[in-house]
């Protein structure tokens, strides 16, 4: 009974958050750009959609629902499964070592060579935060491309599984 309700929620919150991206990425490319007036001087005549901050905190939202599901799923896993099996507690928290090494990884592939923006001051401009950002975009391109693999061959996996 509680799968079933579990399974509901979770499905009723993928067509949600699925929903508000549909619509954010149709306003993003659909609603216009910012007016030439209401832009930085020294950016004037650059393309701005009107919607890029929404869409822009509405990826860190995901990203960080992501971050705290991963977290919070392999915990709870390694809890519940210790009672019955250590091997299988040990693989929820393999789950989280992976994460960690995925989050170094893309840190170290990051590039930390100060930007010329222009008409920007502010204190983000310095390796580390630089690194960091590139950090947090790699992990999105690497998850995104693990989540198509894995909806593409999940069904030849199962499919090769009831052969055996």
């Amino acid at each position: 009974m509680a799968v079933t309700k579990i399974s509901r929620i979770s499905r009723w919150a993928l067509y949600a958050m699925s929903a508000v991206t549909i619509v954010l990425i149709a306003l993003f490319f659909l609603a216009g750009n910012v007016l030439p007036e209401n832009q930085i001087p020294q950016l004037v005549g650059l393309v701005e959609p009107n919607f890029t901050d929404i869409l822009l905190y509405w990826v860190y939202v995901l990203l960080g629902i992501t971050i705290l599901s991963v977290i919070v799923f392999s915990l709870v896993g390694f809890v519940n499964n210790l009672k019955y099996s250590r091997r299988r507690a040990i693989n929820s928290l393999v789950t989280l070592a992976i994460f960690a090494v995925l989050l170094i990884f893309a840190y170290s592939i990051g590039d930390g060579t100060p930007l010329n923006i222009l008409g920007y001051e502010g204190p983000d401009n310095v390796k580390g935060m630089l690194k960091l950002t590139d950090m947090w975009l790699y992990t999105i391109y690497i998850l995104m491309a693990l989540t198509i693999l894995a909806m593409l061959f999940s069904p030849l996996i199962k499919r090769i599984g009831k052969r055996k």
